[in-house]
């Protein structure tokens, strides 16, 4: 009568799973995932970003005669540097050219930086060092009524600083 119960309870061990091969099974799901997720989270990264309208196209940016010569000013909101320089103004996106992170003006070394990879670009915008693949963009600049208006649809890719690119102001 033993061998009869020993065989049934073999055939009935071939319909289940052991906790062995089980957890082995768990492990290879896991690591599935893990790697999924490796793999999806850096491709991610390194794809680049869409650029996105997002808030007003159009700002005013103060009067001409507030602007000094040599001077950097910021406008955090619409992600833009004004720069009057000599030759006229400027309006220079504040959006890094390498994954879109927004770059900081450091008025001691008089240059903007990028905290993200650490670009780093002269007063004009062009590259200094660092990853970037082109300058940084300009935006669109008119002078009207003595006022700087800024138009953020229209952005200026470039390879290099051109005094064209300057508004006379």
């Amino acid at each position: 009568m033993m061998r009869k119960e020993m065989g049934d309870k073999s055939q009935v061990d071939k319909g289940t799973i052991s906790r062995r091969r089980l957890i082995g099974y768990a492990w290879i799901g896991a690591s599935v995932v893990v790697i999924g997720e490796l793999i999806g989270g850096t491709l991610a990264f390194l794809w680049p970003r869409r650029k996105q309208a997002t808030g007003e196209n159009v700002f005013i940016a103060g009067k001409i005669g507030d602007f000094k010569v040599g001077e950097v000013i910021p406008f955090r909101k619409e992600k833009t540097f004004i720069i009057k320089t000599e030759g006229g103004f400027m309006a220079i996106s504040a959006v890094c050219t390498h994954l879109n992170c927004i770059v900081n003006w450091n008025q001691i070394l008089k240059r903007f930086e990028c905290p993200c990879h650490g670009a780093k670009f002269n007063q004009m915008g062009e590259v200094l060092e660092g990853p970037p693949p082109r300058p940084l963009d300009l935006y669109k600049l008119q002078i009207a009524a003595g006022n700087l208006v800024i138009h953020k649809a229209h952005v200026v890719e470039r390879k290099s600083f051109d005094s064209s690119q300057l508004v006379k102001g």
